[in-house]
């Protein structure tokens, strides 16, 4: 069974200044694309936003382009949409309830 390596680890690096060795924390590869800490919990935040938005305009940009091919389905492309933006909405406040509402 493969190891897992840790997002953070501690490498003894030595002060320049007063030649004594300090432990200097190396962030792993996630925290460097998402952040650590109170960023990370932010990038999340964000990210599920952004990713909500994109979804949903691209699935309702595809309801709408069928309807040019079908016809026929143009008469309920409506509630395709609104049955499309009834999923994201949800977690969109959700999310932006939590960004906001969080106390400090």
């Amino acid at each position: 069974m493969a190891k897992i390596k840790s997002t953070t680890e501690e490498e003894s690096v030595e002060d320049s200044q007063n030649g004594k060795f300090a432990k200097k924390e190396i962030t792993g590869v996630i925290a460097q694309h998402i952040g650590t800490g109170k960023n990370a919990k932010d990038s999340f935040v964000w990210m599920t936003i952004t990713w909500s938005f994109r979804i949903a305009l691209t699935i309702s940009l595809c309801f709408f382009a069928q309807s040019f091919f079908d016809p026929t389905y143009g008469k309920n492309i409506l509630d395709s949409i609104i049955k499309v933006w009834s999923i994201f909405v949800p977690i969109i406040t959700l999310a932006l309830g939590y960004a906001f509402g969080k106390g400090k």
